[in-house]
């Protein structure tokens, strides 16, 4: 099996669509949108262009198509943890700290273990000369997401009962 990943374009939208509406990535990608293609576009063409905007100012984020062999099955982005509102402040964590959201949105890939290659592969091949550290804060109850994390050489850090997240770590460096 070989992962590689196409930075995201446009003419992805209407595979992110299907995918943004697929019950297993909308229980916890922004469950209360109702995703078109116009609000797809709305959203996701700053992040074509390697940016997104947070308080008016432009902040670098960057998003990936995960193929397996060629097939387009889920995404990928990545932006600096300090850059982007999190649900609480970062507090007590390494300086160079990338964050990332993931998830495979074709239902024939799910289980497979797919998840946590793709991470672990994408980490190896495109972060680990930007930051020294990547941070991931999965829900709680999304057992699935911290058993790939885990997999993908995550270690837990907190248990912020406060958001009902669970802060992961990776060193990169």
């Amino acid at each position: 099996m070989n992962i590689s990943f196409t930075p995201l374009q446009e003419s992805h939208f209407p595979l992110l669509l299907k995918w943004l509406e697929e019950p297993h990535v909308k229980e916890w990608w922004d469950p209360e949108v109702k995703w078109t293609l116009e609000s797809v576009q709305a959203k996701y063409t700053t992040y074509v262009k390697g940016y997104k905007l947070v308080d008016g100012a432009r902040k670098e984020i960057h998003g990936f198509i995960i193929c397996v062999d060629t097939i387009p099955v889920g995404y990928i982005q990545t932006y600096n943890a300090y850059e982007h509102p999190r649900s609480v402040p970062l507090a007590d964590l390494p300086p160079s700290l990338m964050a990332f959201d993931i998830f495979i949105g074709e239902t024939d890939y799910l289980g497979k273990g797919i998840g946590s290659l793709a991470l672990k592969t994408f980490l190896e091949d495109f972060s680990k000369e930007l930051y020294a550290y990547a941070f991931a804060d999965p829900d709680k109850k999304n057992l699935a997401a911290i058993k790939a994390y885990e997999r993908a050489g995550f270690r837990k850090i907190i248990d912020n009962s406060e958001t009902d997240e669970i802060w992961m770590l990776k060193q990169l460096m």
